[in-house]
């Protein structure tokens, strides 16, 4: 029996060989993705740019050495990259909790107060009141000819 040639018989395998293609063009799309995001001029970047900077390259970098490892045949939950990824998830969630409350609406604290007090009615002030409140629940009492006495 002739000795198997393992790349001819690889090579056969479609599946195998369009799974290989698909991963060659993915790689090739995260290089082109990471050299973009490298090319811009880090100091120029504001604060929050920064942080979305970061993160992105510690996430993908990290990510990228999970599928290392796992091409590798390693397990990577029993991995510490499992650990880290957890810790930058985190810290993305931080982050957009950051980012969330700088955008956040802030309320004019003295506008609510005049709306307030402006709204609710107080006896003090009868603006919108329309009837008198210490006639209000009086009984009306009548003389011997029937007319009202007050």
């Amino acid at each position: 029996m002739p000795p198997l040639d393992l790349d001819e018989e690889l090579l056969k395998d479609e599946e195998l060989v369009t799974n290989i293609c698909n991963l060659d063009n993915s790689i090739m799309d995260i290089e082109t993705l990471l050299e973009s995001k490298m090319s811009v001029d880090y100091n120029s970047l504001s604060i929050e740019d920064k942080i979305k900077h970061d993160l992105l390259f510690a996430f993908a970098l990290n990510s990228l050495y999970w599928m290392y490892l796992r091409l590798d045949g390693v397990d990577p939950i029993t991995h510490n990259i499992k650990r880290e990824l957890e810790r930058i998830k985190t810290s993305i969630n931080m982050a957009k909790g950051a980012l969330a409350k700088k955008n956040m609406l802030r309320v004019d604290k003295e506008a609510a107060e005049r709306i307030v007090e402006h709204a609710l009615w107080t006896p003090e002030n009868n603006k919108r009141g329309t009837f008198d409140i210490k006639r209000q629940n009086k009984k009306i009492k009548f003389d011997n000819d029937y007319n009202p006495s007050t």
